[in-house]
């Protein structure tokens, strides 16, 4: 079987029709899961694409494979999805938002070329279909800003500092226009780039023999979470900088016709089950991770809520530990100690922390990963390197 990964960068689940979006026009998306096992609660392990990415393709959370930052490196030992399936005989392959950034020297990732268009990944397509692959294919269609290209890098930067700005101001006719725009480019993402990726597969014969599953990194803020809207400087403080729901909460749709029966799974999964999920649908089972094959829920078993674990990073060091057990969800800032906690069914929003209330077995479970945790050693000249290529990719 087949194997692919359409990522669809900065995704929330509430501009989703199958989840619950009435405003939003998403029905290749929706027909998508509608064929295949949608899952309810899928949780990111990260706040933002590099260290969220890292756990998908490895099933560990961000503290555990300590691939931080752009230019930290991940344990060769560590099995990823493309090692693993390489090493099974699959060819693999990968279309990124800029191949300065994701998977840059990735063993067997075997980045291909941009997504940004879908004429790259339409030849690898025809090129391979004759043998067993494993494809990535990441879109930044509906990453800020919108409707331009990331390669058109003047336009890009001054169309992202537009909207930083427009934040900034809290000017309410500025906040609808982005949120409009935002909309828009899920629609475009849906109906323009996944409606054609999933044409060009049927037209090549592959539907039938391909498990497709289609996936956020993360989800979306637009500022709302600061008080005080001179601190947006970025979009690090769109998402990075937060654990809420409306962050880590992702779409995670699963789809192989005629191998996988439709279906909705409501309980809470990871996105470190990616890995192991696909994986095992293709016979070649990871083990030793923190993630775990979700077959058996794809195959209609009943499942419980699995922990999970959100991990926010801060010049390439771990900056708050959340986990994520409903109907709980305790986070600890790391350096100051600060503690929010929220009852998600009676408070969905996030809005009234509660931390007295916590069970102290969850509070238990969070401080013992945290005495647990290792930083990463990181030099001042490190820290400017971090800082400068976030800088360069628009998130301060």
């Amino acid at each position: 079987m087949n194997l692919i990964v359409y990522v669809s960068d900065a995704l929330r689940t509430d501009h989703v029709g199958s989840y619950g979006a009435r405003r939003v026009r998403t029905p290749t998306i929706d027909e998508l899961a509608a064929t295949g096992v949608r899952f309810d609660q899928a949780i990111a392990a990260a706040p933002w694409t590099c260290p969220s990415t890292t756990s998908m393709i490895t099933g560990l959370y961000p503290h555990h494979h300590g691939y931080l930052h752009w230019d930290a490196a991940l344990d060769p030992a560590i099995p990823t999805l493309f090692t693993v399936a390489a090493a099974h005989g699959y060819t693999t392959g990968s279309f990124v938002f800029d191949e300065n950034y994701l998977f840059k020297g990735f063993p067997d990732a075997n980045v291909a070329g941009t997504s940004e268009t879908l004429d790259g990944v339409v030849e690898w397509l025809r090129a391979h279909r004759s043998e067993p692959f494993v494809l990535w294919f990441h879109s930044w269609a509906t990453h800020m800003p919108y409707d331009i290209l990331h390669a058109e890098r003047k336009e890009w930067l001054a169309a992202k500092d537009a909207i930083i700005t427009g934040i900034q101001s809290g000017d309410a006719a500025a906040l609808a226009e982005l949120r409009e725009g935002y909309a828009r480019s899920v629609e475009r993402s849906s109906e323009t780039f996944l409606a054609a990726f999933l044409e060009e597969l049927d037209s090549l014969g592959l539907r039938e023999e391909t498990a497709v599953a289609f996936v956020s990194d993360h989800g979306e803020s637009w500022g709302e979470r600061f008080a005080d809207k001179e601190a947006v400087k970025g979009t690090y403080h769109m998402h990075g900088a937060t654990v809420y729901d409306e962050i880590v909460e992702v779409p995670l749709v699963v789809s192989a016709p005629g191998k996988i029966e439709p279906g909705v799974v409501r309980s809470q999964v990871s996105l470190v089950d990616l890995t192991p999920t696909l994986l095992d649908l293709a016979g070649a089972p990871l083990d030793g991770v923190d993630g775990v094959s979700l077959v058996p829920a794809l195959e209609g078993s009943e499942t419980e809520d699995r922990d999970a674990w959100v991990v926010a990073t801060d010049a390439g060091r771990v900056s708050q530990l959340a986990l994520r057990r409903p109907p709980w969800k305790l986070t600890v800032h790391v350096e100051s100690g600060e503690e929010e906690a929220y009852r998600l069914d009676r408070d969905p929003r996030e809005r009234t922390s509660v931390p007295d209330e916590v069970p102290g077995e969850l509070r238990e479970r969070v401080y013992a990963e945290l005495e647990a945790l290792e930083q990463p050693e990181l030099t001042a000249e490190d820290e400017a390197a971090v800082t400068a290529r976030l800088t360069d990719l628009g998130y301060l």
